[in-house]
């Protein structure tokens, strides 16, 4: 720890996860990336991070030691909300670090010279974690719509082993929306994917994004901004400038260039790997019928591989009754009265009827401004959430948002501007899908196992998996093993 005498909190009231924090370490190797900290320096950072939490922003420690490096305001390294502000304790260590460095300093005795810690050697000890950790930071997923797996993998974005991307600089879990592709960079940029083009969206971003397609056609962007608000922006057909055209990227099926310990491209290049188990669809069973594709009539799969207009099937369900609820079925125990997170304000878009239409002239001048100066809207204030948002449309155009609060162990809920939480426990981003039924389901990776919500979180499978998982309609729920593979966990 920062200025004392152990590694690992040895409070026993401290909890560590046995597992890494997957929004964590994009954080910490993004403010590493941005101030141009070199190979080493990055490593001893996920070093220190591994022997200190676990790559896990700690509420507890040692005497006042808190966060992802345990740092202590008693010891001069900022105040306790500063340093349970990630992208700031990561600031404070490669500021430092880099201060510190010399020729002759390992990353692990680096990192021991910014850390003070009784136990030099423990950081040169987590060099494999730390390393396996630096190259899963480039990495995200997944994220299944129409039974096509679209990942992050090595920097890059990856829908059933075809590359739409070739810049290498892309983190996090992509998000699929009205036949479009939107990913995040480790800039902060959200990007979107289509006809073999990324164009950049919007900028700020903390997390992952969300892209939810509603009734009327339109797309919505949500994501967590680097002040920990949550944050929505509109209209982004407009903003592309096109339609709704099947997502292409690249197209080129190629291996994948692979990256070296501290997440440099190596020249030595592997084949991309299966993406699938033995009973998993295959790309070309990803063009099913319709009736195929999770139940959802009048749809295209988003396949990589179909020219027509894609159809996200996580994103509207047939055969919803009129009664709703934003909130988890039988969650009633979670604090939540019958069932609701919010009230059931209407949220559609007003009838355009009701005033004049604008002219073609004045359309085009809205959208080179929408292009130019998008706008987020906040739902929440700062230092509010952080990963990724997990949000579900009804067919009226209400949505609710679902996200991870800032201090990282409460479920957060809204569907009208008033959040309020429905659980506790929680380890990573939420995933949140309107089954068939017309009933919500809220699922979470917890200690690196699948769960889903009912009165408490229950556990869907064994086996270790990490980031974030995508659940479908049907309830089918795929994670991706450390490995990089995606299988059904649930």
């Amino acid at each position: 720890m920062s200025g004392t005498a152990h590694a690992l909190p040895s409070n026993v009231l401290c909890r560590v996860p046995g597992v890494h924090d997957a929004e964590v370490i994009r954080v910490v190797h993004a403010v590493g990336l941005s101030r141009g900290v070199s190979d080493k320096v990055m490593l001893a950072g996920f070093e220190a991070g591994w022997v200190e939490s676990h790559m896990n922003n700690l509420a507890c420690g040692d005497a006042d030691s808190l966060g992802v490096f345990q740092q202590r305001p008693s010891m001069g390294w900022g105040t306790p909300d500063q340093i349970m502000n990630v992208t700031y304790a990561a600031g404070r260590f490669f500021e430092l670090a880099v201060r510190m460095d010399r020729e002759h300093l390992s990353p692990g005795l680096l990192a021991d010279a910014v850390q003070r810690s009784c136990c030099p050697e423990r950081y040169d000890q987590a060099f494999e974690r730390a390393s396996t950790m630096l190259r899963q930071a480039w990495q995200g997923g997944p994220e299944v719509v129409g039974g096509v797996v679209h990942v992050v993998q090595d920097g890059d974005v990856w829908a059933d082993g075809v590359r739409l991307t070739t810049s290498q600089d892309f983190v996090g879990r992509p998000s699929v929306a009205g036949g479009v592709v939107y990913a995040r960079t480790a800039r902060g940029e959200v990007r979107a994917l289509v006809g073999g083009t990324s164009r950049v969206m919007a900028s700020g971003v903390a997390g992952d994004p969300e892209a939810v397609l509603r009734p009327d056609g339109t797309v919505e962007l949500y994501a967590i901004l680097a002040d920990g608000s949550v944050a929505k922006l509109s209209d982004l057909p407009a903003m592309i400038g096109m339609g709704t055209a099947s997502p292409q990227g690249a197209r080129q099926s190629v291996s994948i260039p692979r990256r070296n310990a501290t997440g440099v491209p190596s020249t030595d290049a592997a084949s991309a790997p299966s993406q699938y188990t033995a009973n998993e669809p295959s790309r070309q069973q990803a063009s099913v019928p319709n009736e195929h594709v999770a139940g959802v009539p009048d749809e295209r799969a988003a396949s990589v591989l179909d020219e027509r207009a894609a159809g996200v099937s996580n994103e509207r369900a047939t055969g919803v009754p009129d009664e709703r609820t934003a909130g988890v079925p039988d969650e009633r125990a979670a604090g939540v009265p019958n069932g609701q997170v919010v009230g059931t304000q209407d949220h559609r878009v007003p009838d355009a009827s009701a005033a004049t239409a604008p002219s073609r002239h004045e359309l085009s001048a809205q959208n080179r401004q929408r292009t130019s100066n998008p706008v987020w809207q906040p739902l929440s204030p700062p230092a509010f959430a952080t990963g990724k948002p997990s949000v579900i449309t009804y067919p009226d155009g209400t949505a609710a948002v679902y996200v991870r609060s800032g201090d990282g162990d409460k479920l957060m809920a809204t569907a009208a501007g008033t959040w309020r939480e429905i659980a506790n426990g929680l380890e990573a981003s939420p995933e949140a899908v309107l089954r068939l039924d017309g009933t919500v389901g809220v699922y979470a990776l917890k200690d690196g196992r699948p769960h889903r919500l009912t009165t408490t979180w229950e556990p869907l499978a064994e086996g270790r998996f990490i980031d974030t998982v995508s659940a479908q309609p049907d309830g089918t729920v795929y994670a991706r093993t450390a490995e990089g593979k995606v299988v059904k966990a649930g």
